[in-house]
């Protein structure tokens, strides 16, 4: 007899649900039907194929549904692995895919099968359980669309404010503009005394390639997503309602931003890297560039913790799990692939990378060589870091020698390929966090959190007061439009912001004290 209800999909469907629920005020739920979709699609198939060779409905959903829970299964052994074991998980991953294979052979073993003695009950069992768990999940998610839809005021903006006039660009001058973006990159006073690192040899080499240094900057936010957002559209943010209006009110300025709309006006063709979050990249750029397979970030997380994890890490399947390796290879990607675009993409073009490094996780030492980490992979930083102080300082110092290494010479490849010289903007969006601890009421530390390299290369405009020692990133377009696009746009004042989306109601002006070290921790080593 044919069940009345194909409990498999209740599964599939209600996991999904959760994951959404999870990341909801992070990644778009949109992103959630594509594997929606696949995974229904693919479990009525297989269900539809089995049925065909053993005709028993009860049997074949039974089969179909062993798959699901042992992947459930998996991912909870893998997670613990990855925390217990670290840097032996891959291996240890690798070897749970055979002992499931096996369990799951045994489970579904057709002389199992037959002593269960009404497999009717078992269906309804597994239907009513599942429908249970879906409905629990359909709940949380119409509660979540209830407080966005109906308690709260429906978004209508985002957290950038119209401009006050209609700003267009000449294009008289179209020179070529790269946007690199060194994540948690610290201002060279900040590296002296918090963590005793001379960063004067690579100062140097920028000013000898014709960068200005900004020896005062500060970054106007002390997380990136702020940071994007503002620099994109060269203004300060306004505050917001609601959490849930967190993709709206900050990733839609960054990805339809005014930068890239003004230059797309005169023929500039934008480029962007895929990058490990959703503010860290701009996909809608007319050159999106990603050396992994196309998977969206809801996709992503999915596969965290599956059987593809470690096979991606053993045998780089180009799937964009975040991982210690997947880490590495993007960042050799983006800096490889940088030095190549200004003779492999003709044109006026802007062009956004944002390296996340030397933020943590501290991926390579020194030389560039991978690290083996004793922790599982995170991008945590601040309070968050899983280890101490000192090990960040080590991990941070190694990491920045390797990145001003490398970016020196994409930075020499970049001038040396390009037909007219480009404007170059290399900075921190943020400085780092090993005594940074993010208090609304009282935040410790803002001086290393807020000051940020900041270095930009305009061409015939280095000495000439264009540039000044406290320029901050929300200046950055102001002054590359008006210096080259003959805009007059008035350049706002300097100030830093302590922001939390999940509070985005409340901003503090935190300029009066982020040049204060009283709460730091300098480093002795």
């Amino acid at each position: 007899m044919k069940p009345r209800i194909p409990y498999p999909l209740l599964l599939i469907t209600a996991v999904i649900l959760d994951r959404v629920a999870i990341s909801s005020t992070q990644i778009d739920a949109v992103q959630s039907l594509r594997p929606l979709f696949v995974l229904l699609l693919l479990t009525a198939i297989v269900t539809l194929i089995i049925h065909y060779f053993i005709k028993d409905w009860h049997y074949a959903n039974f089969i179909v549904l062993m798959i699901p829970a042992l992947l459930l299964a998996y991912r909870s052994l893998s997670s613990l692995i990855k925390t217990q074991f670290p840097q032996q998980a891959d291996v240890l991953a690798l070897a749970l895919i055979p002992i499931a294979g096996v369990l799951y052979a045994l489970v579904v073993s057709r002389r199992l099968w037959r002593s269960i003695r009404n497999p009717a009950r078992v269906t309804y069992y597994f239907s009513l359980v599942f429908g249970l768990l879906l409905s629990f999940q359909a709940v949380r998610i119409a509660k979540e669309v209830y407080a966005l839809f109906v308690t709260e005021t429906f978004p209508s903006g985002t957290a950038i404010s119209a401009l006050t006039d209609d700003t267009r660009l000449q294009d008289k001058s179209r020179p070529d503009i790269y946007v690199i973006v060194l994540d948690g990159y610290a201002r060279q006073d900040v590296l002296h005394k918090i963590y005793n690192h001379d960063n004067t040899g690579f100062i140097s080499e920028l000013e000898t390639r014709g960068f200005y240094v900004a020896s005062k900057s500060h970054s106007n936010y002390i997380q990136t997503v702020f940071t994007m957002a503002s620099f994109w559209n060269y203004d300060y943010l306004k505050p917001w309602q609601s959490a849930h209006e967190y993709p709206q009110y900050l990733l839609q300025p960054i990805q339809k931003n005014r930068a890239f709309h003004l230059l797309d006006e005169i023929g500039y063709t934008s480029v962007s890297f895929e990058g490990v979050s959703s503010f860290t990249q701009i996909k809608d750029a007319d050159v999106y560039l990603s050396n992994f397979l196309p998977f969206n970030k809801f996709e992503t997380l999915l596969l965290v913790d599956s059987p593809l994890e470690p096979l991606s890490n053993m045998f780089d399947l180009g799937i964009p799990i975040p991982t210690y390796k997947t880490h590495r290879l993007r960042v050799r990607y983006e800096l490889d692939t940088l030095k190549e675009i200004p003779a492999s993409i003709s044109g006026p073009k802007i062009v956004y990378a944002h390296i996340v490094s030397p933020h943590p996780p501290f991926v390579f030492d020194r030389n560039g060589n991978a690290i083996q980490s004793q922790k599982p992979y995170s991008l945590w930083d601040e309070s968050t870091y899983h280890g101490g102080q000192a090990e960040y300082w080590n991990g941070y110092r190694n990491q920045l020698v390797f990145v001003n290494t490398e970016i020196i010479k994409t930075i020499d490849a970049i001038l040396e390929k390009s037909e007219t010289p480009p404007i170059i903007v290399l900075m921190g969006d943020h400085g780092p966090a090993s005594t940074f601890d993010w208090d609304l009421e009282a935040p410790r530390c803002v001086w290393e959190r807020t000051s940020n390299l900041f270095a930009v290369l305009l061409p015939g405009h280095q000495t000439d007061g264009t540039l000044y020692a406290s320029m901050s990133p929300v200046n950055t377009f102001r002054v590359i439009f008006n210096t080259y696009f003959g805009t007059e746009l008035s350049l706002l004042e300097d100030r830093s912001y302590l922001m939390s989306w999940q509070q985005p109601s409340s901003i503090k002006d935190i300029t009066g004290i982020r040049d204060t070290l009283d709460s730091c921790t300098v480093s002795d080593d």
